[in-house]
């Protein structure tokens, strides 16, 4: 009897101590790799939340939003654009972008929002959405670096904020960054 009272005490304590673990975990992210990482996927569908490689995204280009490249020169550095943002001479071979035929278009704003406010939006909250401004928004995220928060809007209507958490420069470079969507 003493052992089953024992078992009825301890199991909503474990039931705490397990939500209390979920609560702790890191907001995923996702990672994205510039035109000439071999490594890392370059490209990203918002909607369906899943990187592909460039091969994999010209077999699935109408579910692409966003993709990382490279561009010193011009002082794009590690960016994020879509496929429609009319970017040549970057990547190269039969999938890169330019010969898809379908090119979404995502447009990106960088906000003032800070990092903490961001980590306090939940999926779904109308700051995601109000803190998109059509008027300046531009077809690429041009330089991006950590703790920049950038709101964008998909060809199909999804808002959304990223928050760039770590970047590494180059051609072979990568973009990590989380991300909340309405």
């Amino acid at each position: 009897m003493k052992a089953k009272f024992a078992l009825l005490m301890v199991l909503p304590l474990l039931a705490v101590m397990i939500s209390s673990c979920e609560k702790d975990k890191e907001d995923p992210s996702v990672t994205l790799g510039a035109q000439a990482n071999t490594t890392v996927p370059g490209f990203y569908s918002v909607s369906l939340d899943k990187t592909y490689t460039m091969s994999q995204a010209a077999d699935n280009s109408g579910v692409v939003d966003m993709l990382c490249f490279y561009e010193a020169e011009t002082g794009n550095n590690i960016a994020l654009a879509s496929p429609g943002s009319g970017i040549t001479g970057i990547f190269t071979g039969d999938d890169m972008p330019d010969n898809w035929t379908t090119k979404n278009t995502t447009y990106f704003f960088m906000t003032s929002l800070t990092a903490t406010q961001f980590d306090a939006v939940q999926d779904g909250d109308a700051l995601i959405e109000t803190s998109f401004d059509s008027d300046n928004a531009r077809r690429k995220a041009k330089d991006v670096q950590v703790g920049q928060v950038w709101a964008f809007k998909t060809q199909d209507g999804t808002y959304g904020l990223l928050l760039a958490t770590a970047v590494t420069q180059g051609t072979t470079g990568t973009v990590t960054f989380k991300v909340r969507t309405k």
